[in-house]
């Protein structure tokens, strides 16, 4: 693709300048994922400026945190964290760690969040649970809530892109668990490629599963075949989808600057296209100001790098570990990015040994728009977990 000012007289400059916006606003919608809003101002500045290397936070990240703490649906009872840390990852890059409750609970809740998300996507579980899990004696929590950014995604560092794979975020949530839980058990709680990367820990450690790690739960989440969806869109659009994403991709890792224009240029779409797809109902425009606030942390080559990982996923073959653990498997009714098709799948993998739990009038967001639900599900995990101990 020929750059601004480069061969301005020629057509075929021009045609290729406008392929490239049509097709990452086409190929982003198309795709039907909460991608089209990450591409904005902020994001496209800390690709530039090169702001999250593996050490370094950066003014980007600062400021995308002051950003949340103003959209917080939640406002002043949400939840602060006891602790914040930062754990290195196996190639170096530092993964932002937040926890609730004591370092010595008996029990720790480690929740893992979805692409193109941040750890705030579980705003109203971490202000929920670290209430119900206090015990009326001394209202001191029998539990630990340990929430992270994967890689390139919130506050946490950046890797290479070569890195950008499903495999490497369960090696980061090994690390993690090595880190920040070295002794007694665990809870999983996944969201999305949340879910997905814990069923790559199952592939690559199964040792842990039915020792340290003592239950899972997978919301809205795949084992695989992710590629083929044509998420409720008519047939002609999910051709053309087929047709420009890869322009689109590569328009993301290589033209971030154009990925921001486009943005501008198509605001109001990509906004609606967000509602549309990440929920099934209603929702306080706060609450679709806030996932933008959070999706806006990653940027724009970040979200194109890893989608080769979530759309070739293949997990089928690594869920034999999860069948020594109690499992829930949580979707909305409505999910258009992963629909209910693919939690039966996995309940199917699991010999129908999980909790199945459909929640009604839900899309892919789930834990955002019915937290209660969620929140009651993981409850009764949790409640399962300790009674068995």
């Amino acid at each position: 693709m020929s750059p601004r000012g480069r061969s301005s007289g020629g057509s075929g400059s021009h045609r290729k300048r406008n392929a490239g916006i049509i097709g990452a606003v086409v190929g982003l919608a198309a795709a039907g994922t909460a991608v089209g809003v990450a591409v904005t101002r902020t994001a496209a500045r800390r690709v530039r400026a090169g702001e999250l290397g593996t050490g370094r936070r950066g003014a980007g990240a600062a400021a995308l945190e002051q950003r949340l703490r103003e959209e917080d649906p939640l406002g002043p009872s949400a939840r602060s964290a006891d602790r914040t840390v930062r754990v290195p990852a196996d190639d170096g890059v530092l993964l932002s760690v937040e926890e609730i409750g004591p370092l010595d609970a008996p029990l720790t809740v480690v929740f893992v969040h979805g692409y193109t998300l941040s750890m705030a996507s579980w705003a109203f579980q971490r202000r929920t649970l670290a209430a119900e899990l206090a015990t009326a004696n001394g209202h001191r929590p029998d539990a630990r809530l340990v929430f992270f950014d994967h890689r390139g995604h919130g506050s946490s560092g950046r890797g290479s892109a070569d890195r950008s794979t499903i495999r490497q975020l369960a090696a980061d949530l090994a690390t993690v668990l090595e880190a920040r839980v070295p002794h007694g058990p665990v809870v999983l709680v996944g969201h999305s490629m949340g879910g997905m990367t814990i069923m790559g820990l199952a592939a690559v450690r199964p040792e842990l599963f039915g020792s340290k790690v003592v239950a899972a739960a997978l919301i809205s989440t795949s084992s695989g075949n992710l590629g083929d969806l044509d998420f409720g869109l008519p047939d002609l659009l999910t051709r053309v989808r087929a047709a420009v994403f890869p322009l689109a991709a590569w328009t993301m890792r290589r033209r971030p600057a154009l990925a921001e224009r486009t943005r501008r240029l198509a605001r109001d779409l990509l906004s609606a296209i967000t509602r549309a797809f990440s929920f099934a109902s209603e929702v306080d425009p706060a609450l679709v100001r806030y996932v933008d606030a959070m999706i806006a942390g990653t940027p724009v080559d970040v979200i194109a790098e890893f989608y080769p990982a979530i759309a070739g996923l293949d997990e089928t073959g690594s869920l034999e570990p999860l069948r020594r653990v109690p499992v829930l498997v949580l979707t909305g009714d409505k999910d258009r990015l992963i629909p209910p098709a693919h939690s039966e799948r996995i309940i199917e993998l699991l010999d129908g040994r999980a909790e199945h739990v459909v929640v009604p009038d839900a899309g892919h967001l789930v834990p955002l728009e019915r937290p209660d639900e969620v929140t009651a599900a993981l409850t009764r995990l949790l409640r399962r977990v300790t009674a068995a101990s």
